[in-house]
């Protein structure tokens, strides 16, 4: 799952897949593009579909005519993929006649570019394509994160974690679920105010995102000063050791509250794995995390309280 939070909204920095089975074209193609953005080049379509399932790029560059899979096909496998059906496809193309545009438009390109490339049309349509599409990047991120933690937020979840549940379980990985909460917060609020408050849930924030090494692992603010940890392809142990980076880094913090019996902020937290019994609703597994928080805040709080499958 590639992290829109740390994605750069630069043309320089964007991605453009050409996939041209012509070498001399593919190398003039780009060659123009060179100086406007980071260019990658594949032969056919079946190599193009295996690069965006890898590293989805910025905008497409695609010849029509090309043996096995022609690019009006891979236009519209990429469109019934809900991973890739947001990649911007221009069709390059030798064809002119009127049936044949129609066709690249109900195959879901957005622009084409006629043969011979003439190199302005195809830089400056580039470039306005690749603008467009960081601009809709940036706003969908903006509607995705929490404005105060700059994590994801809960609109980002409910979309999120139908689909990470439905990839765990077609290719039978495990799932761990671990949800925090900050001990003693509303004392926390009282004694320093709701100003010292924001930077805590902010620096606790910042501690938690930076414990997640894998680019799948997210952290979403769930509510007020509660955080859930979304671990893909982690079992039980896996994720024991993210919480112990967790529970490490929160102490590092060091921040002081006067408030709490330990005297610094800490953590309660509740862990667990996706279970088969969950089924299609993923409430019953978030009850359940939830159940283990619960657990270890009427234990004393400030440690994590974990289920196994089947408990």
């Amino acid at each position: 799952m590639q992290s829109l939070i740390d994605t750069p909204y630069q043309l320089s920095t964007s991605t453009v897949l050409i996939v041209e089975d012509e070498p001399i074209t593919r190398t003039i193609i780009a060659n123009y593009l060179d100086d406007l953005c980071k260019v990658a080049v594949v032969a056919s379509a079946e190599e193009a579909v295996r690069y965006c399932s890898r590293t989805p790029p910025d905008l497409i560059l695609t010849d029509i005519l090309m043996k096995e899979m022609d690019g009006l096909s891979f236009c519209k496998l990429l469109k019934s993929e809900p991973g890739l059906q947001h990649i911007p496809v221009i069709f390059i193309t030798s064809l002119s006649e009127n049936d044949d545009e129609q066709a690249c438009w109900e195959a879901g390109c957005v622009d084409y570019v006629v043969k011979p490339v003439n190199a302005v049309t195809l830089i400056n349509r580039v470039k306005a394509h690749l603008t467009l599409k960081l601009q809709t990047d940036f706003l969908k991120l903006q509607s995705v994160l929490d404005g105060l933690t700059r994590v994801y937020n809960r609109h980002w979840l409910n979309d999120a974690v139908p689909r990470l549940i439905r990839q765990a379980r077609r290719k039978q990985q495990p799932f761990c679920l671990a949800m925090f909460d900050v001990d003693w917060f509303k004392r926390y609020n009282d004694h320093f105010g709701h100003i010292q408050g924001d930077q805590c849930l902010k620096q606790v924030a910042h501690a938690l995102k930076s414990t997640l090494l894998r680019p799948s692992d997210a952290l979403v603010r769930y509510g007020g000063e509660e955080f859930l940890c979304l671990l893909p392809d982690t079992d039980l142990n896996g994720a024991l050791n993210v919480v112990e980076r967790i529970k490490a880094a929160i102490k590092q913090l060091e921040l002081r509250h006067p408030e709490s019996p330990f005297g610094v902020v800490t953590l309660s937290g509740g862990l667990s794995q996706l279970e088969e019994s969950d089924g299609a609703n993923w409430e019953a597994w978030l009850q359940r995390t939830d159940d283990q928080l619960y657990r270890a805040k009427t234990d004393g709080r400030n440690h994590v309280c974990v289920t196994s499958n089947g408990q």
